[in-house]
Parts: C-alpha cells; structure tokens; sequence
C-alpha cells in the first residue's frame, strides 16, 4: 500500500513531462518559420545541385574508387553520383560510376589478398573466427547470397576476396546486382535534387522490381542447407 503514491507521482510527472514535450513540438512546428528560417525548397535544390556541379568529377571518381574501401557507404556516392558525374549526359553518369564500381570491387580484391592480408588474417584469429575458402561448384551461390545480403558493401567485398571467389564470380555476379541498385538509387538521387516525378516513379519502379526480385533470390537460397553453401 506505501507504494501507491509512489507510483501516482511518478505517473504525474511522466504525464507531464510528455505534455511539456509535445506543446514544445506543437511550438516548434507553428513558429518553425519563424524560429528556423529556411528558404524554399526549390531553392534549397538548385543550391544543392550547383555545389555539387562544383565538384571536380576526376576527384570525386577518384574517391568512388578508393572511399568504399574503407567503409564509407556507397549510398551517399549514389545519390549524389549525378549531379557530378552526368553533367556530360545521365547515361555518361551512369557508366563512370559502374565503372568506379568494378574498380573499387578490384581494388577491395588486391587490399584483402595483397599487402594487408597478413593483418587481416591475423585479426580474425584473434577474434578465432576464419574465414573459409570456397569451393567451386557452389561459389556462385555463395557470392550471390552475399550480394544480397543487407551486409556493408566493404564488407561483402572483404568476405569474398578472402574466401577466394573467383574473378568471373566476384565481379561476374557482383557487378549487375550492385549496378542495378546503383542505377534505381542514382535516379531517386536525382530526383530528389531536380523534383523530376519522371525520374521518382522510374527509381520507385526500379526499386521495386529489384526488391522483388532480390526477395525471391533470398528465399530459394535460404531453401539450401548450410553445408551446401560452405
């Protein structure tokens, strides 16, 4: 029974304290305007599109090529892929950044297998875990389960160049899936900065499609036992 006042307090100042937050946001949203001008909207995308243009496109490849590597999301280079690389034509775009895709998939390739591999090797046995080779005749579904798996794209890489994939399915494979996803979000991307609605239903339709897709690949993957997959 001591308890029950406890508890009516804490409860009152739960309610309270959510009161007070949701007239603060109800504040907020009425004078927005007011409290955080901003310009329109329209306005705010051609600034975005022209600071991109600035951008010098041999640098900005450049940095496609190595960013990924470490980490950094290909996503962000996706979406602002366009506007950099396109201002000689959108299919010209679209090319140098697969382009810049199969060249950061290589380079990725060379790092794990080349002058880090030590290093690399010596971490996983660290941590006892071991990456395992994989064998020939279920590489392929090892590498497309990769691929389309929800995985960092550096990640992806780095588990298949030390499990030994093989050129013509490391990139044979990789480079359509990551392409075609690279495609649908390069035009969302655009859209996005221009307001073009041709290029927002293109990159939805694509984008769906793709996810059905990669959705029906999942399920007949995950229909193979483990071991066929080693």
């Amino acid at each position: 029974m001591p308890t029950q006042p406890k508890n009516r307090t804490v409860l009152f100042l739960c309610l309270g304290a959510a009161a007070l937050l949701a007239a603060a946001g109800l504040a907020l949203y009425l004078f927005r305007d007011a409290l955080f001008p901003l310009p329109p909207l329209s306005e705010l995308r051609t600034t975005a599109y022209e600071v991109l243009n600035a951008v010098p496109a041999p640098l900005y490849f450049l940095a496609l090529v190595v960013l990924p590597a470490t980490g950094f999301p290909m996503t962000v280079f996706y979406l602002s892929a366009l506007p950099v690389l396109g201002t000689h034509g959108k299919v010209t775009g679209v090319l140098l950044v697969w382009a810049a895709l199969g060249l950061n998939m290589i380079l990725t390739r060379y790092v794990a297998r080349g002058v880090f591999h030590p290093a690399i090797e010596w971490a996983l046995r660290h941590r006892n875990l071991k990456v395992p080779k994989l064998r020939r005749e279920t590489e392929w579904k090892v590498v497309l389960a990769t691929r389309i798996s929800p995985l960092p794209f550096a990640l992806q890489n780095y588990l298949l160049a030390l499990g030994h994939a093989r050129w013509r399915t490391y990139l044979g494979l990789s480079l359509p899936i990551q392409g075609a996803i690279g495609l649908a979000v390069m035009l969302l991307g655009e859209s996005i900065l221009t307001g073009g609605l041709a290029y927002v239903l293109l990159a939805l339709f694509l984008l769906l499609v793709l996810n059905l897709l990669l959705h029906s690949l999942r399920k007949r993957l995950t229909r193979e036992t483990p071991q066929s997959l080693n």
